[in-house]
């Protein structure tokens, strides 16, 4: 019984030190050199206000996508696509519940054995 207790509190101190050793998420990263290199290869006589561009870009030219035609759906391509909409819908929904039933499964055996166990 200590042999086994003692190989759990081994694996989750293993599993501890891995989750907390690998993140860096809420860590401040330096930056690298390309990334200084980068930055100070702006011109100086630009007549931006950022040295990002945030605020100074030039505002793009509208697209000209007058060459495509357009035209309204009929009755029986909406209902067809409807269709189409409803089955993979339907589709999602059905993977979706074999997933939840297919993991839901270990934990309700988990709780049997835990309740029902000596």
């Amino acid at each position: 019984m200590m042999h086994r207790r003692s190989n759990s509190l081994v694996f989750l101190a293993l599993a501890v030190l891995f989750i907390l050793g690998s993140t860096d998420a809420f860590t401040t990263s330096r930056p690298t050199t390309a990334a200084k290199k980068a930055t100070t290869t702006i011109p100086s006589s630009s007549n931006t206000s950022t040295t990002l561009y945030q605020f100074g870009k030039k505002k793009k030219t509208v697209e000209d996508l007058s060459f495509i035609e357009t035209r309204d759906l009929t009755r029986e391509e909406m209902l067809n696509i409807n269709k189409r909409n409803e089955e993979v819908m339907n589709r999602e929904l059905q993977a979706m519940t074999g997933i939840s039933v297919l993991f839901s499964i270990p934990i309700l055996y988990l709780c049997w054995v835990a309740f029902f166990s000596d």
